[in-house]
């Protein structure tokens, strides 16, 4: 069984720690382009209960087009968010999962999709 090992950072008492994390890579149910994989940690609930507040996802860089119910890390207003992509009457947009966050609604045409979220941990 192979592992994959990425190496993420981040702020912990205002100072910018580096950490890795090792995950088999059987958990990647997609294809993936190993050098193309990252780690970014969530802040926020608006897609919850899919992935939680403070949970890290591992994304892939080389996957950005646009799939219907894919979630993806895409970049609106100079900040990064992650939604889940869902077609309306032949419109695609961007959209949360938690029903209090349903005002987060983006038109595809407004973002720039940066990566397709693979997979999610959270800390319990």
């Amino acid at each position: 069984m192979s592992t994959i090992n990425l190496e993420f950072s981040e702020i912990i008492d205002n100072k910018v720690e580096k950490r890795d994390i090792c995950f088999s890579s059987s958990l990647l149910k997609e294809p993936y382009t190993l050098s193309s994989l990252f780690i970014t940690k969530v802040d926020g609930q608006s897609m919850q209960p899919v992935i939680n507040d403070k949970a890290l996802v591992v994304a892939d860089l080389s996957q950005n087009e646009y799939i219907d119910n894919g979630i993806f890390l895409v970049y609106y207003e100079d900040k990064m968010w992650i939604k889940k992509a869902k077609s309306v009457e032949n419109e695609e947009f961007f959209v949360s999962i938690n029903p209090d966050y349903s005002h987060l609604v983006y038109k595809k045409e407004d973002v720039r999709v940066i990566a397709k979220v693979l997979l999610t941990f959270t800390n319990l």
